[in-house]
């Protein structure tokens, strides 16, 4: 191979910025750089019902790899710096469900939204609809290539102990508040925890709306299943297939994790197969594209502002 060398500093700066400017396109044109699926999650097989305990020692002989994570500064709102720099990761099927563990160092419990100060912690799996060909944009996928997210978030988990309401609610948060009189309440009005007229009513557009953010009563669990094909798609299934638990653990003494200190382990669920065309589908054999992102409330990460990983290789059994 013949190498040519130039001293024209012009044409290096031009051959440069003509690099830069490819790349630029491209990044905003939601087409990957670089495809790169450099580590292999194996699959574990295991017998009997997958646990959703996350400390269940079953998940202790499932084999796990650390993920890194970077923040996302391709669109906005960005976040470079990121808390939570490594996530840690085992699979596990017993042929006929498939189950995520994920677990990660968090020195803070972050699982509410109810102030203005509040921004909850949260974990996400992703993974290509068309598992064939290389995957989609790792952010959220891209035009022709539709992701499947399960967003498992601290808040919804949290609202799941919240009593008949079914959300952890302001009163929860600050139970020396005062409220109005509704009109729509009957004569002399009801006991808050009733939530007759403030939650049905018209001062809960959310719900009136079908928001599963708002209404409770259209969550399967802690984990939303979700679809995307590019920034500012995402979108919530009418069906939602995944369920999921979590646990945080203040004091690490619980085995086969990652962190000594403080941690989240999260556990997803879902059968291999469902009759969504929007969902992902797992067969026997089969090596698949996977993605992780964790959002630290504690240090202000929503929505964009995250720590994400790119494609992985989960390899089923």
């Amino acid at each position: 191979m013949r190498v040519v060398q130039t001293r024209n500093k012009g044409l290096v700066f031009g051959i440069l910025l003509s690099a830069l400017a490819v790349g630029v396109m491209l990044t905003l044109g939601q087409v990957p750089l670089a495809v790169s699926q450099p580590v292999t999650i194996p699959v574990g097989k295991i017998s009997g019902s997958i646990p959703m305990d996350a400390a269940n020692p079953v998940w202790e002989t499932v084999p796990g790899i650390v993920v890194p994570l970077s923040g996302q500064t391709i669109t906005t709102p960005m976040h470079p710096n990121i808390s939570v720099k490594t996530v840690m990761v085992k699979m596990a099927t017993n042929g006929k469900e498939i189950g995520v563990w994920t677990n990660w160092g968090d020195q803070t419990l972050n699982n509410t939204t109810i102030g203005p100060q509040d921004f909850r912690d949260q974990v996400a799996v992703q993974f290509p609809v068309q598992t064939s060909g290389a995957p989609p944009f790792q952010c959220m996928g891209q035009s022709g290539g539709t992701v499947n997210i399960w967003r498992w978030n601290a808040e919804w988990q949290r609202d799941l102990g919240a009593g008949v309401a079914g959300m952890w609610d302001v009163d929860n948060q600050y139970p020396s508040i005062a409220w109005d009189f509704y009109y729509e309440e009957p004569a002399g009005g009801v006991t808050y925890p009733d939530r007759i007229g403030r939650s049905l009513g018209p001062f809960n557009p959310g719900i009136w709306s079908g928001n599963i953010m708002s209404d409770p009563n259209l969550r399967k669990s802690s984990v939303e299943d979700l679809n995307a094909n590019g920034f500012s798609t995402l979108t919530t299934q009418a069906s939602q297939d995944v369920i999921g638990n979590g646990l945080w653990e203040p004091y690490g003494a619980l085995k086969g994790g990652c962190c000594s200190g403080p941690t989240w382990r999260v556990v997803f669920k879902r059968s291999l197969t469902t009759n969504d065309s929007n969902d992902v589908q797992f067969k026997s054999g089969a090596s698949l594209p996977v993605a992780f992102a964790v959002w630290d409330g504690q240090n202000v990460e929503r929505n964009g502002m995250k720590g994400i990983s790119t494609w992985f290789t989960a390899k089923m059994p």
